[in-house]
């Protein structure tokens, strides 16, 4: 049976002995943690996020993603007829630069042969070669947060699925629980706890382990 934001909470609020409506910790609180939890997974796992559409570049070597997107996955090929089709390969932006420093003002092509993207310094844009015409289209993947669950959702009986799929559940959970015991960080145990929830969140995505932010 696919995964419910109702079963989520519910699971969450069993750890923290919360009853009804709840006390310390709100309904509406675990179910706005479960919102961000999304964003925290797919800062690690960007992919869980995907999306492949057609972009229609614009003219010139640099490209913004479309509104919405947190970061590009991969380039795959071109679309638009006439350029037949060919696939599009990543290249560090250092190797093109020294074979071609001049690459920026090279005749513009309806084919892109390559593609330069560093999300490290500018995760929201990338390059191609050689320079596009505004008739360039391209097969991209690219990854995007998923819409937050309103307020209705708030609720142990709330049947909606989840956004992203059932494997990620338990992590969610553990998301929810790791700011749940933020909450109290002043008191030692509960900061144990914290801590404690965000390393399985962590781990669980294949990632390295630090300190929880609280």
């Amino acid at each position: 049976m696919p995964a419910t934001v109702g079963q989520v909470l519910s699971r969450a609020r069993r750890v923290l002995q919360e009853k009804g409506a709840g006390i310390r910790w709100t309904t509406l609180e675990l179910l706005d943690w479960l919102n961000e939890g999304y964003l925290a997974v797919l800062a690690l796992r960007p992919e869980v996020g995907a999306v492949t559409t057609e972009f229609p570049c614009a003219s010139g070597t640099r490209q913004s993603l479309p509104a919405g997107a947190v970061r590009l996955l991969d380039v795959v090929r071109n679309t638009a007829p006439g350029s037949g089709g060919m696939t599009v390969m990543g290249i560090a932006r250092a190797s093109l630069d020294a074979a071609r420093r001049g690459w920026h003002g090279e005749p513009a092509s309806i084919t892109v042969e390559h593609y330069i993207y560093e999300p490290a310094a500018d995760p929201l844009r990338f390059y191609v070669y050689p320079p596009a015409t505004d008739a360039v289209r391209l097969e991209i993947i690219y990854s995007v947060p998923p819409q937050p669950h309103g307020a209705a959702q708030a609720s142990d009986g709330s049947t909606e699925l989840l956004n992203y799929p059932d494997v990620y559940a338990p992590v969610l959970v553990d998301y929810v629980l790791f700011r749940a015991f933020s909450k109290d960080a002043e008191h030692q145990a509960n900061m144990a706890r914290a801590n404690m929830h965000h390393g399985a969140f962590v781990v669980a995505l294949g990632g390295a382990v630090a300190e929880a932010p609280v």
